[in-house]
């Protein structure tokens, strides 16, 4: 089957699994047919949070509100009035097939006004996120949020009413929703409306705190009609203050197959959490959990041993296959680490120290049991003096691997000759040199099991400045712009320092205004590692030129005699960056 006579809706197919902006600037340009099918296509899922001025006029613009049906709006810390730009630039009437709405950072007159004009009729997923909320408006802001919950079809909520304002919400009877996500703290009064209206409520994820005026409203002796038996996945990121608040709670959802608990909170006692769960969640099948606390008391050895062993019973490891770590910076630090693994949080912070002094539940690899996923999306790693001792640099150059790939070659030719006309044609008194750069494909990261260090891993291949000036510093126009790709970016490899005077001042260097490339602007003193200066490209001559360029750079900036500094013995940063 040629793509001449391949089926629209076969086509359409294909276009669900790209985002908008692939569709609407590259697939949509490549010939009259695809522009075709493109113009027909009628599940466009439109994301305007975290896009460029110009593609947020163009999506507007050229997408029909009829063909929509999910739209993400914000209004972002740089770009605060992006919802109101949205709202001018489109006929809101027109989205009359949504079936997915997120509102972040939204005025409560905003809400309203969207709420007012778009079709709900259709809405299977609402999320909103008020950042300024107007009393006047309560009446009508609730009127369109029971209307949205309301709906037949309607299954996934998430917003971030206060308490107050949840307290005054008429939660619909025998609602249909599906999936709950809470932003704010909530009270245990209002979560059991929530339930009780909400037969089919099966996954709920509680942000903040479940209030603590749950000891005043349920027990373990609760009465059997307000159990939530339709709950089956619960995750909560701010527990509770005392294990007995919780388990009140728990003992709530006999149900459970997925728990997930994020708390700084002593909750350590594998075996009373053994008890608990073979009494009141005889179905949890997952148990996830990352508990922090911190105490007065210096931590021993011998309260981490104390600790990990109530969690080395049959129960946890031959029959649950739940794997659990505890872990204490004992010489540095008074908190101790509880988590099972894989590690659950979103956000973590590494301490190569805590992880040296890790004690585990299991005596086998993790692989030898379950796949390991990374549920981690941000990391922060403290550059210290204690890190230099855990972290080993490595590289693989490989320029067949790790070039920018070529650009269809009418393409390229173009894109040449704009870079040869900003070469030869430069503005009066301005210089654009044009020099081979190593090109950072990417970094991998490795650790090391038997001693915890970390391996880094630079892919590295060639590029030339001459490409990252005309790719990634000029507006080059939509006809090529549509065929660039992350693998066509040059990403020359920088280096660049921290220079420090003996009396504790940064020294920073203004560009000159002769530079065409980022004039007169304030920096750190750092260019590039320089691929002529080697014959050749062995993996130990690329560290050299790397560490000499970071000298050479701040030598040749500041005129300070390159055997001046004072460099650590034992500790020495050069900082990798991709620009």
């Amino acid at each position: 089957m040629s793509i001449e006579t391949l089926p629209v809706e076969l086509f359409h197919c294909i276009l669900d699994n790209l985002d908008t902006e692939t569709i609407v600037f590259s697939v949509r340009h490549v010939c009259r047919l695809f522009r075709s099918f493109v113009k027909t296509y009628d599940r466009y899922i439109v994301n305007l949070i975290s896009i460029s001025k110009r593609n947020y006029y163009l999506l507007c613009r050229l997408i029909n509100p009829h063909h929509v049906i999910s739209l993400k709006l914000a209004n972002e810390e740089r770009t605060t009035n992006q919802i109101d730009l949205f709202i001018s630039l489109v006929r809101l009437r027109q989205f009359t097939r949504l079936h997915s709405i997120t509102l972040l950072n939204i005025k409560e007159y905003q809400l309203n006004f969207i709420l007012k004009r778009i079709n709900l009729n259709l809405l299977t997923s609402f999320s909103f996120n008020i950042n300024r909320y107007d009393d006047r408006r309560i009446k009508t802001t609730n009127k369109y949020l029971r209307s949205i919950v309301s709906q037949l079809n309607f299954r996934k909520m998430e917003f971030n009413l206060n308490t107050e304002r949840l307290s005054k919400f008429s939660w619909p009877y025998n609602c249909s929703i599906q999936y709950l996500v809470v932003n704010e703290n909530i009270t245990m009064d209002n979560l059991s409306i929530i339930f009780q209206c909400s037969p089919h409520l099966h996954k709920i994820i509680l942000k903040q705190k479940l209030e603590e005026n749950i000891v005043t409203n349920v027990s373990l002796k609760s009465t059997p009609q307000i159990y939530f038996p339709q709950l089956t996945s619960l995750t909560m990121e701010k527990l509770p203050i005392t294990i007995a608040i919780l388990e009140s709670f728990l003992s709530l959802t006999p149900s459970l197959v997925y728990l997930k608990l994020i708390g700084e909170h002593f909750m350590f006692d594998g075996k009373r959490w053994e008890q608990f769960i073979e009494i009141n969640l005889l179905n949890l099948d997952k148990f996830e959990f990352y508990l922090d606390y911190w105490s007065l008391e210096k931590k021993t050895s011998a309260d981490l041993e104390l600790i990990i062993a109530s969690f080395r019973t049959p129960f946890w490891i031959e029959h649950k296959k739940w794997f659990v770590t505890c872990a204490c910076n004992i010489k540095r630090s008074q908190t101790i680490y509880l988590y099972s693994e894989p590690i659950c949080k979103s956000c973590l912070n590494y301490d190569v120290e805590l992880h040296q002094n890790s004690l585990f539940n299991y005596t086998t690899t993790m692989n030898n049991h379950q796949c390991i996923k990374n549920d981690v999306n941000s990391f922060n790693l403290s550059l210290n003096k204690v890190l230099a001792n855990y972290i080993d640099e490595k590289l693989n150059f490989n320029t067949e691997l790790y070039d920018a790939k070529p650009l269809p070659s009418n393409i390229q030719k173009k894109l040449d000759d704009i870079g040869n006309d900003l070469l030869n044609h430069a503005e009066p008194g301005k210089v654009l040199l044009d020099e081979s750069k190593f090109r950072l494909h990417s970094i991998d990261t490795k650790i090391n099991n038997e001693n915890n260090s970390i391996q880094l891993v630079l892919n590295l291949g060639l590029t030339d400045y001459k490409l990252f000036i005309c790719i990634q510093q000029q507006d080059i126009p939509q006809e090529i712009r549509q065929y660039i790709t992350e693998d066509h970016l040059a990403h020359p490899l920088g280096v660049t320092c921290i220079l420090i005077t003996s009396d504790n001042y940064l020294v920073s260097i203004k560009r000159s205004s002769t530079c065409a490339d980022l004039p007169n602007m304030y920096e750190l003193s750092g260019d590039h590692a320089e691929p002529k200066n080697l014959k050749t490209y062995t993996n130990e001559n690329i560290v050299k030129e790397i560490i000499s360029s970071t000298i050479d750079e701040y030598v040749n900036e500041t005129n300070v005699d390159r055997n001046s500094p004072l460099i650590a013995s034992d500790f020495y940063i050069v900082v990798l960056m991709r620009s």
